[in-house]
C-alpha cells in the first residue's frame, strides 16, 4: 500500500470517526438535523472512498486489456513481416530449383535438386503451422468453403510425404474409396495440411514397418457425406501421460503440428481421436461431415491437365509487377515454358503506365497482370485500383508472399481477381492460368 493510501486512509477512518460521534449525540439529544448530516456526510465519503478504491482496479484492467491488444496487433505485424521476407527467397529457391530439374542434368545432380525443393517445402511447411498458432490465438483463421476432389489431396499428400519415408525405409499404403459421383465442399488446402502434419508425425517415430492412410464413406445422403480418416503407423508408440501432453509445442518438437492438426479438424466440424501402445503403433483419427455438390461435366479436362507431367501450353502476354529481380526470373522463366511471355515492371506506377500507354497507341492490350503487394513508389493495391478506374478488364492476380489472416479476402475485395502465394509450385501457377488462358 503506499503511503498516500494510507494517509487517505487515516482521514477517512477520522472523518467517518467524527461523523459516528455526531450520529450518537444527535441520537441522544434527538437533534435530527444533527443525525441527517451525519448520515449524509457518511455516505458521501464511503462513496467516494469506494470509487477510489474500485477506479484503481478499473483502470489496471483497462490498461492490461489494452497492452494485450497491443501485443497482438504487434505480434500479428512482426508475423506478417516475416512471413513475406521468409517467403520471397523460399519463393527463389522453389522456382529456380523446379525450373533446373526440367533441364538435361545428371541423376546425381537432379537428386540434390529434388531434396532440395523437398525441403524448402517442408520448411515452408512449417512457417505456415507457427503463422496458424497465431490465426487460431486470433481467432481469424477461416475455412474455404469450395468442391474438391479427395482422390487429388491424396495424391498430393503422398507427393509431399513420400522422400521422407523413402529415407527410412518404410512402407507407405494409401487407400480411399472410389468416387461417389459427388465433390465434397469445404477446404482441401487446410485437409492436406492435416493430413500432412499426421502422416509426417508417425513417419518421425516410425523406424521399421509402415504408415498407413485409409479414408472410408461412413455415410452418405443428398446433401452430405461423412468420411472417417486414419493414420495408422507402427511407430514407437506413446504412454497415456505423453498422449495428454501430445499437444505441447515442446513435445518431441511435434506439439506445433499437432495443435494446428487438431484445431483445423476442429473448425472442420470434427474431432481427433488419438490412440496409442508403447513399442506397437499410433492411430490417430476423425470424421468430417462435408455438403456435397455434384460432379460437374467441363471439370474433367482442368483434372487432366493438372494431373499430367507434361506442362500446358498456352498463347498470350503478361504484364508482372515485381520489384525483386530473382522473382522476376523465376516468374518470368515460368510463364516462358508453358508458352507465355512477360513484360516486367519494377513497380505498380511502371505497370500503370505501360497499360494506359498500350491503350494511347491502341496496342494489344496485356491478358493478364501479375501483381506483387509491396513495391516502391506504388504499391500493388493502389496500382490495381488505378488499372481497374481505367476500366478495360485486364484480369489482376495478386502474386505475393503476404498471404497471413484475410489478406486474400482483401485483395478480393480491392477487385483483384485471383490470388497466388509465395512460393508457389509449377502445378499451382498451371492452375491459375487455366482460369484465364485456353492451353493449346
Amino acid at each position: 500500500m503506499t503511503i498516500f493510501v494510507r494517509i487517505f486512509t487515516i482521514i477517512f477512518l477520522s472523518i467517518l470517526l467524527i461523523c459516528a460521534l455526531s450520529l450518537t449525540v444527535g441520537v441522544i439529544y434527538n437533534n435530527l438535523l444533527l443525525v441527517g448530516a451525519a448520515v449524509i456526510v457518511s455516505g458521501a465519503l464511503i462513496s467516494f472512498f469506494a470509487a477510489v478504491i474500485l477506479k484503481r482496479p478499473f483502470d489496471e484492467a483497462i490498461k492490461l486489456r489494452d497492452n494485450a491488444v497491443a501485443s497482438s496487433l504487434s505480434k500479428t505485424n512482426f508475423l506478417s513481416t516475416m512471413s513475406r521476407e521468409i517467403r520471397t527467397p523460399m519463393n527463389n529457391i522453389v522456382g529456380f530449383s523446379e525450373l533446373s530439374l526440367d533441364d538435361d542434368i545428371s541423376p546425381k545432380t537432379k537428386d540434390h535438386l529434388n531434396k532440395i525443393k523437398t525441403n524448402a517445402q517442408w520448411l515452408l511447411h512449417i512457417i505456415n503451422d507457427i503463422l496458424d498458432i497465431s490465426r487460431v490465438e486470433s481467432g481469424k483463421i477461416e475455412l474455404d468453403n469450395i468442391p474438391f476432389d479427395i482422390h487429388d489431396v491424396f495424391t498430393k499428400c503422398r507427393t509431399l510425404i513420400m522422400p521422407k519415408a523413402e529415407e527410412k525405409g518404410i512402407i507407405l499404403y494409401f487407400y480411399i474409396e472410389p468416387s461417389v459421383g459427388k465433390r465434397p465442399l469445404g477446404d482441401p488446402a487446410r485437409l492436406l495440411q492435416v493430413l500432412v502434419n499426421l502422416l509426417s508425425n508417425s513417419v518421425k517415430f516410425t523406424n521399421v514397418g509402415m504408415v498407413k492412410l485409409h479414408a472410408v464413406l461412413k455415410e452418405m445422403t443428398d446433401k452430405t457425406i461423412t468420411m472417417f480418416f486414419e493414420i495408422k503407423d507402427s511407430g514407437v508408440g506413446m504412454t497415456p501421460e505423453q498422449i495428454q501432453n501430445i499437444f505441447d509445442p515442446d513435445m518431441h518438437g511435434m506439439g506445433l503440428e499437432l495443435a494446428v492438426s487438431r484445431n483445423i479438424i476442429e473448425l472442420m466440424g470434427g474431432k481427433l481421436l488419438i490412440e496409442s501402445t508403447p513399442g506397437i503403433g499410433s492411430k490417430f483419427n476423425f470424421e468430417i461431415v462435408f455438403k456435397t455438390v455434384d460432379v460437374k461435366s467441363n471439370e474433367s479436362m482442368e483434372k487432366f491437365v493438372l494431373n499430367q507431367a507434361e506442362r500446358p501450353l498456352f498463347d498470350g502476354e503478361i504484364l508482372l509487377c515485381e520489384d525483386n529481380t530473382m522473382n522476376q526470373q523465376v516468374i518470368s522463366e515460368h510463364l516462358a515454358r508453358v508458352g507465355l511471355s512477360a513484360v516486367i515492371a519494377e513497380n505498380g506506377k511502371i505497370g500503370v503506365d505501360l497499360i494506359k500507354e498500350r491503350i494511347e497507341k491502341k496496342q494489344k492490350q496485356f491478358d493478364l497482370v501479375f501483381m506483387d503487394m509491396h513495391m516502391p513508389i506504388m504499391d500493388g493495391l493502389e496500382a490495381s485500383a488505378r488499372i481497374m478506374e481505367l476500366n478495360i478488364g485486364i484480369p489482376i492476380v495478386a502474386l505475393t508472399a503476404n498471404i497471413i489472416y484475410n489478406d486474400k479476402e482483401i485483395y478480393k475485395k480491392n477487385g483483384m481477381n485471383d490470388c497466388v502465394g509465395k512460393p508457389f509450385t509449377s502445378q499451382e501457377l498451371w492452375s491459375c492460368l487455366m482460369k484465364y488462358f485456353t492451353p493449346k
